[in-house]
């Protein structure tokens, strides 16, 4: 049986529809769909929907951000989970202002502080420590009790000036090669989450010593010299209660003879 005219217009506008590009497609209006084919209702309007999907997700990727290229999504899966573990270890997390340290009498009695003060110490030396995160980075590999995605798509990476190389550095390929320009990368990228535990140290140590000055006796009208005398005996103490200071807290005091 020959086909009607109706029917060869439906069909050539589905096989322009099944074609046409995605961009193409989200061109059509409702209205140009309903006049090109005759179809059912439920059918065309399922259409028409599929449309107006498919234009906003070309609109969302042709707005959204670049995709990473791949060995900058692997450093930062590695660097990501190294440095959320050394914040962990460090008890950075738990104290997100200086309410939550405990106290007894004129001093701090905080098992966690503690923690947290022997591991900031390390910013003093901030090179040693970001290069140390740096080969732990490349090194990283999920434990076997890690749940996560991560060993699905965790790939080698080789950095020439990194110790402990892979098994085949040979066989990896040129993407998984760390330049000096990917090294900087990485490496500044540490820099700045360092940045961040350094200021909120700072910042719960300035606290304490403000706090010690205020409960132990303290010699208020006495004069500068004095008074950094003061505040150096205050650090000596904090340091010999396990609650060593940064070097740069350190140093305002001894700028002052």
């Amino acid at each position: 049986m020959r086909n009607r005219p109706d029917d060869l217009r439906t069909i050539r506008a589905i096989d322009d529809l099944a074609s046409a590009s995605p961009k193409r497609m989200f061109a059509l209006s409702p209205n140009d769909v309903l006049v090109q084919i005759s179809l059912p209702l439920v059918l065309i309007l399922a259409i028409i929907t599929r449309l107006m999907i498919i234009g906003q997700t070309l609109a969302t990727q042709e707005r959204g951000p670049v995709i990473l290229e791949m060995w900058k999504q692997q450093l930062i899966l590695r660097m990501d989970r190294v440095l959320r573990d050394w914040e962990a270890e460090s008890q950075l997390p738990a104290f997100p202002e200086f309410s939550r340290i405990q106290w007894d009498g004129a001093l701090p009695a905080d098992a966690r502080f503690q923690t947290l003060c022997g591991a900031v110490a390390a910013l003093d030396d901030a090179e040693a420590l970001k290069l140390d995160l740096y080969h732990q980075a490349l090194r990283h590999r999920p434990s076997e009790a890690d749940e996560t995605e991560e060993k699905a798509y965790l790939l080698d990476l080789y950095d020439p000036l990194a110790p402990n190389p892979p098994a085949f550095p040979e066989r990896i390929p040129p993407e998984f090669m760390i330049t000096p320009e990917r090294r900087a990368y990485a490496l500044d990228y540490i820099a700045n989450r360092m940045a961040q535990w350094r200021n909120q140290a700072e910042q719960l140590q300035w606290a304490v010593v403000a706090e010690c000055a205020a409960r132990l006796p303290f010699e208020r009208d006495a004069d500068e010299a004095h008074v950094a005398a003061q505040m150096r005996r205050v650090a000596a103490v904090l340091s010999e209660k396990g609650y060593p200071l940064l070097r740069s807290i350190r140093e305002e005091f001894e700028k002052t003879p």
